[in-house]
């Protein structure tokens, strides 16, 4: 369903840049795919750079396929947060794009259940956040790195990982699955990408990573540059010494397909629990969400 997805065919992606990378010392392949004019809503990023849809994979192809559903999924949530169905998908509920996966396959269970995986996520992240949950720390599958585990009533687990860098930053990644090797492999991803951007960004900056971004950076940007310092660490930690205070609700906004243009390349499907509170979606830096 992807033969005819470049815009060179007719298809809605600009264009797909592969490059080779290393997650946990293991070599990887990174793709970022870019949709055609502004099918995203595309805005001027100034931490993780202007790509639609990224992927990461042992093999070039399953990266790159990766990448350009990610972008689909952004095209999806773009058409239709604001459309008029928008409260049918959820999105009066939780308007961002939490929950929504594309998959290329045959049924649209494959696109489910990576959008279940990622509403647990959310869900449990959210609620740990905000005192409705507790989280565990667990055994690590590498050294030098913290792994935390958070379960809900949400099928699965999330799973925090984090570490100090060697220039005495802290990096971190957040994932969910219905296991804990395979979340903590999705985790490992999202923890080796924010340190690189981190070490790029303050290498651009003099070692300085907070303070630089402009007044209007996007707020999980910032949040990425806010627990990277010591001082959000250290509220990082914090919270997670502190028991939970209250019970998580678990009620779903909405499961089901997101039909659309997009449908002609992939099934996309959104799996979206009630959050806690808005304060996800505020511009507080201080909110551990990245």
């Amino acid at each position: 369903r992807y033969r005819n997805i470049l815009a060179a065919a007719g298809g809605p992606i600009e264009r797909v840049e592969v490059a080779g990378a290393s997650i946990m010392g293991e070599p990887y392949f990174l793709a970022n795919a870019y949709l055609t004019g502004a099918l995203a809503g595309v805005r001027q990023k100034s931490l993780y750079g202007q790509a639609n849809g990224s992927g990461t994979d042992r093999t070039m192809m399953v990266a790159r396929f990766k990448a350009i559903s990610e972008a689909l999924e952004r095209w999806a949530h773009w058409e239709t947060h604001t459309g008029p169905d928008r409260n049918r998908y959820g999105f009066d509920v939780d308007p961002s794009s939490n929950g929504i996966a594309a998959f290329p396959g045959l049924w649209a269970r494959q696109a489910r259940a990576s959008a279940q995986a990622e509403a647990t996520e959310r869900f449990n992240l959210l609620n740990w956040w905000e005192g409705r949950l507790p989280a565990t720390v667990a055994d690590s599958p590498w050294p030098g790195v913290t792994a935390v585990t958070i379960r809900s009533q949400a099928p699965g687990l999330a799973v925090i990982l984090f570490r100090k860098t060697a220039e005495g930053f802290f990096t971190y990644g957040h994932a969910g699955d219905m296991n804990y090797p395979d979340a903590c492999r999705k985790a490992a991803a999202e923890m080796e990408r924010h340190e690189q951007v981190v070490r790029r960004f303050a290498e651009l900056h003099g070692g300085r990573i907070l303070g630089q971004l402009p007044a209007d950076a996007h707020p999980l940007e910032r949040r990425g540059l806010y627990f990277a310092h010591e001082t959000g660490h250290a509220q990082f930690l914090e919270r997670l010494r502190t028991p939970a205070r209250a019970t998580a609700e678990l009620k779903v906004a909405y499961d089901g397909p997101i039909p659309g243009p997009w449908s002609k390349y992939a099934d996309v499907w959104r799996v979206v629990y009630a959050p806690p509170s808005r304060r996800f979606l505020s511009m507080d830096e201080t909110y551990f969400m990245l």
